[in-house]
């Protein structure tokens, strides 16, 4: 089996809501774009995946000439090394492609167990368990969408998510970091934080991701968490820029104030794992780490899963803006990661993926269906998208 067939279609992908700002970004808005790429062979078996971190600076022209130079041609099993049914790594022709573009690494496991009839949970290892927990990652900023309600948004929004079947939320924090005075804006993450732990009752889990907004102000962050310690966080993410000073000064606070909460950060990690993060994982100054399940691929997060084992750190990928796909993609490896905690759901509306697997008690359902699951909608994709589908061969 051969590649024969290559092409990228960017694909819009709709959020249910408007999306607010972060600690650092203006306001997201309603959809943001998938740039799908497509790999078919000469008997019709198909790999997908999603080319958003190339095309952060890249080009139309270039993507499409790396997937002629470089997958045009291939034999299926060269894509990946295979042994007893699990990836052991890139194939030989592959390890240097998959290195510089690991996204491309996630077609490869749907491409192969495509035509091999076996699924990507198989190829990473089996299946440790039936459900993959999720999270709603979409309460950013709301406050600022709807000034009047101010933190009452967020609070209604969260109990939205909690009617919706969600077990988990994250709450996007740092206001003082940009977009309010400092203090005014320690004091309004607090006040959305206690009044989502109010609104969502106190079985339900709370992360908290500040996206560095409190860096250069470690005495608010002190405040923070002393007065967020009756909210349970589960999680603290980013809450400062990582280094090893600051951590350790965060675990302390903790301490100081009986918080159990994990430290988690890790998705600006682009070349993982890299010595300041591998500095916080040897100290124990870390619970979870977080590089982006899309722009990492399937074979680094498997390296980093090896290396993490032992540590007592959790795999905790990064998933937004990955949209439709990206729930595929992660589910597929939270399905075979013991130590996986939950997914970072956007709540996409589906497109051309078809629909996502079953949503149970907060949790995706682990359906093995060859690769990742997805069946494209070629009615939908041809009548919507097709018009600006790029195609090499």
């Amino acid at each position: 089996m051969k590649i024969t067939r290559a092409s990228v279609t960017p694909v819009p992908s709709h959020y249910r809501k408007e999306l607010g700002k972060n600690a650092y970004i203006d306001n997201i808005g309603m959809q943001r774009l998938e740039w799908v790429v497509r790999a078919q062979t000469d008997d019709g078996f198909e790999g997908v995946t999603i080319a958003n971190r190339f095309m952060r600076d890249g080009r139309v022209e270039d993507l499409l000439k790396l997937l002629r130079e470089e997958l045009i041609g291939l034999e299926v099993d060269q894509l990946l090394a295979v042994q007893d049914g699990v990836v052991t790594g890139a194939g030989e022709s592959t390890s240097r492609l998959f290195r510089d573009h690991p996204w491309l690494s996630i077609l490869a496991f749907d491409l192969y167990g495509n035509s091999h009839s076996v699924s990507a949970v198989q190829l990473l290892g089996g299946k440790v368990r039936d459900t993959v927990p999720a999270y709603d990652t979409t309460l950013y900023f709301q406050d600022f969408l709807v000034p009047e309600k101010g933190a009452k948004q967020v609070a209604e929004e969260a109990a939205e998510a909690k009617a919706a079947g969600y077990r988990a939320l994250k709450i996007k924090t740092g206001r003082g970091g940009r977009w309010m005075l400092p203090e005014a804006g320690m004091k309004r993450d607090v006040e959305v934080v206690l009044g989502v732990r109010e609104a969502v009752g106190p079985d339900f889990q709370i992360y908290v991701d500040a996206n560095f907004g409190y860096d250069g102000h470690h005495d608010l962050l002190e405040d923070f968490i002393r007065e967020t310690v009756s909210a349970d966080i589960f999680w603290l993410e980013e809450m400062i820029t990582h280094d090893v000073a600051g951590y350790r000064a965060m675990r302390e606070m903790l301490a100081r104030y009986g918080s159990n909460s994990l430290l988690v950060c890790g998705e600006v990690d682009r070349n993982p794992i890299s010595n300041t993060f591998q500095d916080l994982v040897d100290l124990g100054l870390i619970d979870g780490y977080q590089p982006d399940i899309v722009s990492a691929g399937f074979l680094k997060w498997m390296e980093i899963d090896r290396a993490l084992s032992g540590t007592g750190v959790r795999s905790i990928p990064h998933n937004f803006g990955n949209g439709t796909f990206g729930t595929f993609a992660d589910i597929a490896f939270g399905a075979a990661t013991e130590t996986f905690v939950s997914l970072e759901d956007e709540r996409n509306h589906p497109h051309i993926y078809g629909p996502f697997p079953e949503f149970r008690d907060g949790a995706y359902v682990v359906e093995e269906k060859p690769g990742l699951g997805i069946e494209i909608d070629e009615d939908l994709f041809q009548s919507h998208y097709a018009t600006h589908e790029w195609k090499v061969s």
